[in-house]
């Protein structure tokens, strides 16, 4: 059984149970209504009972009673003693009299309101009891007697029956309208989900595009909106899982590619030192460092893959107060050392305190220094700064080099990926060093972006933020 149906039933049954109870409470309140009337006409009559005429003897005789009454639709009975009745008058005009009421066992005390049968059943008395004294033997005794007074209780069951009918009419009614309404209702208030389900099938058979509405500020509009959510976060999984398929497809084939260049080179002049193409002398040197530089070439780049991935698959468990300032000095003297003719400059605070790795550290601005070595001409000036800013540690590294195209800023840091592949394979670049810088930086919490160091000006120049929580 559907929700819908089942809340259309719940619905109607209710109802009904509810129109029922008021019915009856209804027709309860009106028959007690009816019955206080009526014994209060009963009251009224008692006050003025009439015996016009008795004719009672103890000798055998016989005996004769009279009683008259001011309301034709009432029934008397008069009862002796014992029990046995006396007298009786029945209800109504002598065309249509009721059977008299029944006389109760034992006879009720004067005073006493009740509801009994007629002798025949036939119909309802409200009676109640009166004692009456009554002259008897010509006046020269008298005796007790019990008067019952009856009210036929034909128009409270007409009533009554009309209220039934009316409430069973009206049950049947309510039934069909609250089953409609509750069809209708259910409908519009549960389309919603109908729209759901039909949502969630669709995104089920691949259209991720797909969502569903969300009416206002309803509890269906709350589910639509957190099913929304759900999706949208499924689908940013997916897109990162394809995307991160996508870059490890393009990472194999870029490794592949950097890897068989240098094989190709080695084999070559092994190959032609084997032919007897490299006689010992100048050609044998030549082709034997190059072979030993296409090695040390591989050599890095294995070394440096294979940092990335403990990088990726490490976090330093313990770090320790790492001075950045002291970090680029170190790695600017270095820098200086090897290349005097590259004029570097570091500007920096007395001492800026990170937490991190310092080995990592310092990789991360040596790496920085070297690619601006090896992505500008000779000769240009670079500038390390070391600053705190908002809470961070702030290193900038900048240089008056061509720049970077805005179309390859998003790429940079993506691994063996090149501005210039001719030129960074000719100065000895992996296209790893950017990787690796941002996967350090990660690693320590911190971010790192590529802008330009001098816009709207010619070249641009570059320059490498990054930034990390000070200690």
């Amino acid at each position: 059984m559907t929700i819908k149906v089942r809340l259309i039933a719940s619905t109607a049954a209710l109802l009904c149970v509810a129109t029922i109870v008021i019915g009856i409470v209804a027709i309860g309140a009106v028959t007690r209504n009816m019955t206080d009337r009526i014994d209060g006409q009963l009251k009224e009559y008692l006050r003025q009972p009439t015996v016009q005429s008795v004719e009672i003897f103890t000798d055998g005789r016989g005996s004769r009673v009279e009683i008259t009454s001011p309301y034709q639709t009432m029934a008397t009975v008069l009862v002796d003693s014992d029990g046995r009745v006396v007298s009786l008058q029945r209800a109504g005009y002598s065309t249509d009299q009721l059977a008299p009421p029944s006389v109760p066992d034992p006879v009720p005390p004067p005073g006493t309101f009740q509801t009994v049968p007629a002798t025949d059943g036939s119909v309802d008395y409200r009676i109640v009891t009166a004692q009456v004294r009554i002259h008897i033997n010509d006046g020269r005794a008298s005796k007790v007697f019990t008067l019952i007074v009856g009210y036929p209780l034909t128009e409270v069951a007409a009533v009554r029956g009309n209220l039934i009918g009316t409430m069973v009419v009206t049950v049947v009614l309510v039934s069909i309208a609250s089953g409609v309404a509750g069809w209708w209702i259910t409908r519009r208030g549960l389309q919603p989900v109908e729209d759901m389900i039909d949502t969630a099938a669709a995104i089920a058979d691949g259209d991720l595009d797909r969502r569903a509405e969300a009416p206002g500020h309803t509890e269906m509009g709350r589910l639509s909106r957190s099913l929304n959510r759900m999706v949208g976060k499924l689908v940013d999984t997916i897109n990162d899982r394809e995307a991160g398929q996508a870059r490890l497809r393009r990472f194999v084939a870029d490794a592949s590619h950097e890897l068989r260049t240098p094989l190709a080179t080695v084999g070559g002049y092994t190959e032609l030192y084997a032919s007897g193409g490299a006689p010992p002398g100048p050609k044998l040197d030549r082709a034997m460092s190059r072979i030993h530089a296409e090695n040390q070439r591989m050599a890095r780049l294995v070394n440096d893959l294979l940092l990335l991935a403990r990088l990726d698959e490490d976090t330093p468990d313990v770090w320790e107060p790492c001075d950045l300032t002291r970090l680029a000095r170190d790695c600017v003297d270095d820098a200086t050392a090897t290349s005097p003719g590259n004029p570097i400059e570091l500007v920096a605070e007395e001492s800026v305190m990170v937490r991190g790795d310092e080995a990592r550290l310092r990789q991360v601005i040596a790496n920085l220094i070297n690619n601006t070595r090896q992505h500008t001409p000779p000769g240009t000036e670079v500038r390390v700064s070391v600053s705190t800013e908002d809470g961070d540690a702030v290193v900038t590294v900048t240089d008056a080099g061509p720049g970077i195209p805005v179309e390859h800023r998003e790429r940079v840091f993506d691994r063996l990926y090149r501005v210039d592949p001719s030129r960074s394979r000719s100065t000895g670049g992996s296209g790893l060093g950017l990787a690796i810088v941002e996967s350090i930086v990660t690693t320590h919490r911190g971010t790192v972006t590529v802008a330009d160091a001098r816009p709207g000006s010619v070249p641009p120049g570059t320059m490498v933020t990054v930034r990390l929580p000070a200690y």
